[in-house]
């Protein structure tokens, strides 16, 4: 989570140094409480004071650990529901780390059995939380594609500081995410989970989305806010056959939510000759409660394991 000015870097306008902590609101009662804060000072200071040396594995560990408590104290005093919470799992000297991305239709608890399977592979693991996600309130139509960008970047180069294999893994509309971050960062693999890369939505809304008129203020209010996810999904398409990393994905026919097809499409234009591809029968949108234990951990694992 973005809970400051920055993290990971120290320095504003003019080389000063910002500060990671919250300032007080309006009526001055602080947006979080004082352990927030004082642990969101700890993640900034170990950040600001690492930043020039290489990485140890117990330096990462110790970095990890400390946003993995501003995590859960920022969390909790936002009224974060459990299901919807981050998760982060760390060792020192794992094989490498996994960024587990989830989707607006699905939540971060979707993800964290496999979070717990692949920790048992040796490997660091962070389930995301985007900002939006959990909070009294919160719809669909509040998520925005570009801050969750943001987010799942912001995430990726925590987890690559130590140095090693990042893979990442994107669920639903995390799979949109994962795509953009391998098409800028240094990526090692992506596994794609019913990728909802060409979404099941009417002919209407497409058009909207291609011709831009989602912009237009009257018309964006119509449609529902949540047509902004369409033109993330469309952008990433556009991807397709520009990503060098080994991909797996899987998908199932019948998945109401988002075609297969474009996983076809993907199979086809996939450049990288380790790429491997899944379709089920059944199992709807929900693929890992369909087939996570059954068939999916073992292939995500022995994917992994191969890069």
């Amino acid at each position: 989570m973005n809970y400051g000015r920055k993290i990971g870097g120290a320095s504003g306008q003019n080389g000063k140094e910002t500060s990671l902590a919250p300032g007080p609101r309006a009526g001055g009662k602080p947006p979080f409480s004082q352990e927030t804060q004082a642990l969101a000072l700890s993640a900034w200071d170990l950040a600001r004071t690492r930043r020039h040396k290489r990485e140890t594995p117990r330096g990462q560990v110790m970095t990890l650990r400390a946003h993995k408590r501003l995590a859960e104290s920022a969390e909790a005093g936002r009224g974060i529901m459990p299901a919807d919470r981050s998760l982060l799992l760390a060792r020192e000297n794992a094989r490498g780390s996994c960024l587990l991305i989830p989707g607006v239709s699905s939540r971060p608890m979707d993800l964290y059995e496999l979070a717990k399977v692949l920790f048992d592979q040796n490997f660091n693991v962070q389930v995301l939380s985007f900002p939006e996600f959990g909070s009294p309130g919160h719809t669909i139509g509040k998520v925005s594609w570009e801050s969750s960008l943001f987010q799942t970047r912001q995430r990726f180069q925590l987890l690559k500081r130590g140095g090693g294999d990042v893979h990442v893994i994107g669920l639903g509309f995390g799979a949109p995410l994962a795509m953009y971050l391998a098409s800028t960062e240094n990526v090692t693999s992506l596994v794609l989970l019913a990728p909802a890369l060409m979404p099941r939505e009417s002919l209407l809304r497409r058009l909207v989305v291609r011709l831009k008129l989602h912009r237009i203020r009257f018309i964006h209010r119509l449609l529902g806010s949540d047509v902004d996810l369409v033109e993330g999904m469309k952008k990433a398409c556009g991807l397709a056959g520009k990503i060098k990393v080994p991909i797996y994905g899987a998908q199932c026919e019948d998945d109401d939510k988002a075609s297969p097809d474009f996983l076809r499409i993907l199979q086809r234009k996939a450049q990288n000759p380790a790429s491997r591809f899944q379709i089920f029968p059944d199992g709807g949108h929900a693929i890992l409660a369909a087939h996570g234990q059954g068939t999916l951990y073992r292939e995500i694992k022995k994917f992994l394991m191969t890069q």
